[in-house]
């Protein structure tokens, strides 16, 4: 099975979403972190992960159009409930930045 379409249809488990956290491909990834978000998927492994995806906001780590998978990272731990001052990479942002968050 297509593994977007596994995410998409809800059949990973909590271990593969985490293993999935480590993925080099962005569209695993935005669906991943969608997901997590999305369903309320709250593990230590996972904010361990996604904290440290949070610093991934250069060029290359581009996502959709100007977001990067850093910016996607911050906004599911938001949406998880994660205090923004917990954050690693939302703590390096600037107020504009700060401001032009995605949200689910």
């Amino acid at each position: 099975m297509n593994i977007v379409k596994k995410i998409e249809d809800g059949k990973c488990s909590i271990d593969e979403l985490e293993n999935l956290l480590e993925e080099k491909n962005p569209i695993v990834l935005y669906h991943a972190m969608t997901h997590i978000g999305k369903e309320g998927i709250r593990t230590e492994e996972i904010f361990k992960k996604l904290n440290g995806l949070s610093l991934k906001r250069e060029h290359q780590d581009k996502l959709l159009g100007h977001y990067k998978l850093g910016d996607l990272a911050i906004a599911t731990m938001i949406k998880l409930g994660e205090n923004e001052d917990e954050i690693s990479g939302f703590k390096i942002l600037d107020e504009f930045e700060k401001n032009g968050f995605p949200s689910f």
